[in-house]
């Protein structure tokens, strides 16, 4: 799977920049992609002084029952995002030239997320990125109309594991791709974990 999703991504992105919860899920078929015909929201926006906060608490709700783990601010190529102190491990490496920033869980390897930046396409706008990203994935989507930081999309490959993603826009021109996967089993647990992880991330304004 995780080699599917990155060979995918090589013919529209190169990397170098929220889960779930249980998803409704469409018989399987192919995805129709509708393009955006109105530009996406913009992503939240961090400005240099906000960037200074390096510690902050999460907060997830995990099948009822509430968890707050302290988390370190993460700043990559002009983002930010949040990652719990334990239980994960990061990966940053070239892939046929993409650069991609990932974290993967320490106690199961099927869950990650991870931020890719500079796409192929330097002039792709969020909303064409994202649509490139969609037609490209070997998920079936429950929806095509989001897609943006605060309303990913959610999809479902046949063997039940989950693709969450959204796209985010930031200073130069730069499209941003923010996804995360786990399996079925873990979508109650990881799910809404990840979810609360990817809904830290921002841009940093120039």
């Amino acid at each position: 799977m995780k080699k599917r999703l990155i060979s995918s991504l090589m013919a529209f992105v190169l990397l170098c920049a929220v889960g779930c919860g249980r998803a409704v899920v469409p018989p399987a078929g192919d995805t129709a992609v509708t393009p955006q015909t109105q530009p996406l929201p913009a992503a939240p926006e961090v400005s240099t002084a906000q960037v200074q906060a390096a510690k902050k608490d999460l907060t997830f709700f995990v099948e009822g029952e509430q968890e707050v783990l302290p988390a370190t601010r993460y700043t990559g190529a002009g983002y930010v995002i949040y990652i719990p102190d334990e239980g994960w491990r990061f990966e940053k490496e070239m892939d046929d030239g993409m650069q991609l920033e990932r974290w993967e869980s320490v106690w199961n390897d099927e869950v990650e997320l991870t931020v890719y930046t500079r796409p192929v396409y330097p002039d792709a706008s969020a909303a064409v990125t994202r649509d490139l990203f969609l037609a490209d994935s070997d998920y079936v989507f429950e929806n095509v109309t989001g897609g943006v930081a605060g309303d990913p999309l959610v999809g479902r490959e046949a063997d039940g594991d989950y693709l969450c993603f959204m796209t985010a826009e930031g200073a130069g021109g730069v499209t941003y791709i923010v996804a995360w996967e786990y399996p079925a089993e873990a979508a109650e647990g990881f799910g809404a974990r990840l979810r609360v992880i990817a809904d830290t991330f921002a841009v940093i304004k120039e």
